[in-house]
């Protein structure tokens, strides 16, 4: 007498995806992600589909890198365009390769290409622009710069690390939904009184006006 069958029931979630999908699909983040990171044969999956999967990640869980894989296999991934759960797995390896071919393009463009499109998108309002600065430490030894030149450094430490090198993260976002238009990363010692004119003139360009109000603290007035 032959013993009886065995199911497992296995639980996916679906959460918040199909309205991420939605907000992704209106960006064009997909297409604009195609352009700019060229595909290769090699890929099981390709680099722009892992992409998309960490910007959904960093949406609703924020999970570390190495977790990432474990995220996946409790997705229904049939609201993202998948007709069944694929066979190649969307490894930790899988992601870190995505994310170099990510740091080895043109970001400087790609960041132009996704604000102007968020700002069509949903219409969003520039006639109001906050920016503010932070720092952010490192541990451990960093040699040299990086390709395009910034360094970390020594600097006033916001984490009360004067011991630390650092960089300085500068962000600008709209008033308007909080919408993040402009980021600039500089070196440790870098003043903040030294990056408004700066980062006025790119907002100026990507505006394509200057009737607009800039807002940051007290060390705009230099």
């Amino acid at each position: 007498m032959s013993s009886p069958t065995v199911k497992k029931l296995k639980r996916h979630e679906v959460g918040g995806l199909p309205l991420i999908e939605v907000i992704l699909s209106r960006m064009g983040l997909k297409e604009i992600f195609a352009e700019a990171l060229a595909p290769s044969g090699r890929e099981g999956i390709s680099s722009v589909d892992v992409l998309l999967m960490l910007v959904r990640n960093l949406a609703v869980a924020k999970d570390p890198l190495y977790e990432l894989a474990e995220w996946m296999d409790t997705l229904d991934l049939r609201p993202l365009g998948f007709a069944e759960q694929p066979s190649v797995r969307f490894t930790d390896d899988r992601f870190g390769r995505a994310l170099d071919k990510l740091y080895a393009a043109d970001r400087a463009s790609l960041q132009t290409e996704v604000v102007l499109a968020v700002i069509r998108a949903f219409d969003i309002k520039l006639d109001r622009i906050h920016n503010d600065s932070t720092s952010v430490k490192a541990c451990g030894k960093i040699p040299g710069q990086t390709r395009t030149g910034l360094e970390l450094r020594l600097g006033y430490s916001k984490d009360h690390r004067p011991d630390l090198k650092q960089l300085v993260f500068s962000l600008s976002i709209s008033a308007d939904g909080a919408v993040p238009i402009h980021h600039q990363v500089y070196p440790g010692n870098r003043n903040d009184d030294t990056t408004h004119i700066e980062t006025w003139n790119y907002l100026r360009t990507l505006h394509g006006r200057a009737d607009f109000l800039y807002v940051a603290d007290g060390k705009l007035c230099t």
